[in-house]
């Protein structure tokens, strides 16, 4: 197959069955409408895709381009995969830590304690940064980086409380807000004014022509630590992010991961040793939504035929005057869902074998469901 583009959509039959010019602006916009929409009805065929991610103090986050986690391995083993409310089970196994030793609540496993951490994935929320600050005693200063120039000045707030764990508020020209404006510089990038014990949120004024990365200064040891990492379509970063306890608190002999992309260097659980062994952590991910903007950007919806008639159920809807007019809005809508699942089939083999995994009391606690 062919990968769909923006540029393929305005050169197909969508834009005269929707009576428009391949220039008219409302054509984007229907056509980013529409893939929202499909996005989050079902895992169609180009949605989601297997990731290696990297890993620091037991927590994976999330990168902008994936929005949820559907399955999760440690060292090629299945793990469970648990949302928010888990953890808050009443008979459960209570919350989990990953900076306590030995406690029944699951935290991390510690050598000689006979406490095994759980093996699992907990979510628990989403944040600005794909790591936290570093937990010691140093006060931290905030450093953006950018690397192209036509970034430099851009406006950065971050938001966040002092080494103090008071809330930030500057007055930028006489106005009072909530954290500090930050002002994007290239190497070696500019320097916060407020010391920082955590980091809320990171908003920057607009998109970029590049990327930007986010470091942590160490005021006494003049240490620069990766904490951030923004591609040029970001403006408001919010990631994912998951606490993984059944692995080693990380030595002094580990390093850590430096970005997305590299492997985890926490020990694991089955090797409390000195010597850090490489723990593969394997994630089957949903796709996150990004709108097209330019005519080579690739479409997450992989199918001309779903996304005319998501269009159409859009415009149908937009200029509904009767009932009617909505459920011929809502038919389109379905017939677009049948071209996605149809192209499944096509991709991935209508005769495939689908796995079933059978959740049970022996594996994390939950009953085991009844098949009729």
């Amino acid at each position: 197959m062919t990968r769909l583009t923006l540029n393929d959509i305005l050169t197909s039959r969508i834009p005269p069955a929707l009576g428009l010019a391949p220039t008219d602006a409302k054509l984007v916009q229907w056509l980013n409408e529409a893939q929202e929409r499909l996005l989050t009805k079902g895992k169609w065929f180009g949605t989601y895709g297997k990731f290696s991610l990297s890993a620091y103090d037991r927590q994976i986050t999330l990168p902008p381009n994936i929005a949820t986690i559907e399955t999760v391995a440690l060292n090629h083993s299945p793990t469970p995969l648990h949302d928010s409310w888990f953890e808050f089970l009443q008979f459960g196994f209570g919350t989990r830590s990953v900076t306590q030793v030995g406690q029944a609540g699951g935290s991390y496993f510690s050598s000689g304690s006979g406490a095994d951490g759980m093996k699992e994935a907990n979510y628990r929320g989403n944040f600005p940064t794909f790591r936290e600050l570093t937990n010691n005693t140093n006060a931290k200063k905030i450093v953006l980086q950018c690397d192209l120039a036509p970034d430099a000045g851009a406006t950065v707030t971050v938001q966040g409380y002092d080494v103090n764990g008071n809330w930030i508020r500057t007055n930028p020209g006489g106005i009072w807000q909530d954290g500090e404006t930050i002002a994007l510089a290239q190497s070696p990038g500019t320097t916060s004014v407020n010391t920082f014990s955590r980091i809320s949120s990171v908003t920057f004024s607009a998109q970029r022509k590049g990327q930007c990365w986010l470091y942590e200064l160490d005021t006494v040891t003049n240490v620069r630590t990766l904490t951030g990492w923004y591609q040029w379509f970001e403006t408001s970063p919010s990631y994912g992010r998951y606490v993984i306890p059944a692995v080693f608190q990380q030595s002094s002999t580990c390093t850590p991961p430096t970005g997305w992309q590299q492997t985890w260097t926490d020990r694991d659980l089955a090797n409390p040793s000195t010597t850090c062994t490489p723990v593969l952590v394997e994630i089957v991910g949903k796709l996150e939504y990004r709108p097209a903007q330019i005519s080579t950007d690739f479409l997450i919806i992989q199918s001309i035929p779903a996304l005319k008639l998501a269009m159409q159920a859009i415009k149908i809807e937009e200029d509904a005057v009767n009932i009617a007019d909505e459920q011929q809005a809502m038919k389109k809508m379905s017939e677009a869902i049948e071209e996605l699942d149809s192209q499944l089939d096509h991709y991935l083999g209508s005769g495939r074998r689908i796995g079933l995994t059978v959740v049970g009391c022996c594996g994390d606690g939950m009953p085991i469901e009844t098949f009729e």
